[in-house]
């Protein structure tokens, strides 16, 4: 099908619901019991109307991961002028705000997100564009501080970054405190630690062992092939 971006007005329209109807049926029944009949019933259009925009319901989530980033990138260029470390933070701060509605559908997804052969699996191959692209909206929030490091620095912290933000949703989606609470003072910490480790990244030493981690990690957390 045509990109969303693309579309008419009215098949946006048509598009957004189906795929709605799609989030607000896997919260409520469970995504793996969701058909695509179902969907294409609850949103008032016929199935071959639905497989139009969508050819499985896997492409609905990954389409939900596509907006996620989207709006990700949108926000790193309004970060205020800042430290690595406050530019960490309010990208955090966004991340959850932007993920706290979509708590509930994220539980039913859960199973299948954290499945390796999942097509839909945070760190499966089907993700990994999506991957690529968030390690870039921490790559420009690093790259647009104001103590910024030089390359390759920037893009080892932009992958380990982004692997701290991936365990620190698993953090927040687990976190029974009131409003996540624990979630935004474990964000508050990790900024704080940030301010204390900064000055040693200019240490040859450490600066070793930083490209190191991230050689390991993006191994696992990394989109594409390089």
């Amino acid at each position: 099908m045509d990109a969303p971006t693309k579309l008419t007005a009215k098949a946006q329209r048509t598009r957004q619901n189906i795929l709605d109807t799609a989030m607000r049926l896997f919260t409520a029944k469970g995504y793996e019991e969701t058909t695509m009949r179902d969907i294409a019933a609850e949103a008032g259009c016929s199935l071959g109307l639905a497989y139009r925009y969508f050819a499985r319901k896997e492409d609905m989530v990954l389409a939900v991961y596509q907006d996620f980033a989207a709006k990700s990138e949108a926000h790193v260029e309004t970060l205020e002028r800042g430290t690595v470390a406050d530019r960490f933070h309010q990208t955090m701060l966004h991340k959850l705000e932007q993920m706290a509605p979509y708590r509930a559908m994220i539980g039913a997804l859960f199973e299948a997100a954290m499945n390796p052969k999942s097509d839909i699996a945070v760190l499966g191959t089907n993700t990994g564009d999506i991957r690529d692209r968030m390690t870039q909206v921490f790559k420009v929030a690093i790259a647009g501080a104001t103590d910024a490091p030089k390359e390759p620095q920037v893009t080892h912290l932009a992958i380990l970054m982004y692997s701290v933000h991936l365990l620190t949703l698993l953090f927040w989606w687990y976190d029974r405190t009131p409003e996540q609470r624990a979630t935004h003072e474990l964000v508050k910490f990790m900024r704080d630690s940030f301010v204390l480790v900064r000055p040693f990244l200019m240490l040859p030493p450490v600066g070793k062992s930083l490209a190191r981690v991230a050689r390991i990690v993006e191994s696992v957390f990394g989109g594409q092939e390089k």
